[in-house]
């Protein structure tokens, strides 16, 4: 098969599954469970083959998780839709950041930061859901595409419940906008960044160290950040302060 030809097909494969699935939410909408039945038929090979498609580069890699995660987000409204498709990126995550990840594709690796995870470079679910330390991973539009278990605790969530979701939904009002946003688009660039915020619980504030390594595709190019956090130890009394 050609280069060209060999391009085309996750974009065709996209389509087709976001026409079915469009198909599916206005049958949905007009009460006709026999179309919503066969229509969720056709639509489930469809995304077998979204699922089944084994990426052979970053870019790859990063448009099959993008689709995925817009996937979730279009069918937020449907807690079926959203289980199915977070485990659908459950497996694509398993495939590509997993301890079998390196026989799929070489390369796709992140910053100084995790290099000691493993001699392959690549973020290793299993390892990261063993750390005490809060780590995610977040795309250049600001939505979480992992977390570990600490980090999806700390937020009081399932890690697949993050997936997908802006990550100001989980931070005080003006947080975002005011620290995280401008220290994100540095890492973006390419910009290794650390800093410290107060993390308000009860009448207590939480000094929680971050830091934010690029994740970085076998190009070269920035396609996210991986966030580390670690509580400090100290605290502040938010009342007194």
């Amino acid at each position: 098969m050609s280069q060209e030809l060999h391009d085309e097909i996750l974009p065709r494969l996209f389509e087709a599954v976001s026409l079915k699935s469009l198909q599916l939410q206005q049958a949905i909408r007009s009460g006709d469970d026999q179309l919503v039945r066969l229509l969720d038929r056709e639509l489930a090979p469809l995304i077998s083959e979204v699922v089944e498609y084994r990426a052979c580069n970053s870019r790859e890699i990063h448009l099959q998780l993008r689709f995925v995660s817009s996937l979730i987000r279009e069918d937020a409204d449907d807690r079926s839709c959203v289980v199915r498709n977070s485990t659908i990126l459950s497996v694509l995550l398993d495939r590509y950041f997993g301890t079998s990840a390196v026989s799929d594709v070489a390369g796709f690796g992140v910053g100084n930061t995790y290099q000691s995870l493993g001699d392959d470079g690549l973020l290793n679910e299993s390892i990261l859901n063993a750390l005490p330390d809060m780590v995610a991973v977040v795309t250049t539009d600001y939505r979480y595409l992992y977390s570990n278990a600490a980090h999806g605790a700390s937020l009081k969530c399932s890690p697949l419940e993050l997936v997908g979701r802006h990550i100001s939904e989980f931070m005080e009002q003006g947080l975002f906008e005011d620290m995280v946003r401008e220290r994100l688009d540095r890492c973006f660039r390419g910009e290794c960044v650390e800093y410290v915020y107060l993390r308000r619980e009860g009448d207590r504030g939480l000094f929680v160290r971050c830091r934010l390594a690029p994740l970085k595709g076998h190009d070269g190019r920035v396609v996210g950040a991986v966030l580390t956090m670690q509580d400090s130890g100290e605290s502040q009394n938010m009342i007194a302060a």
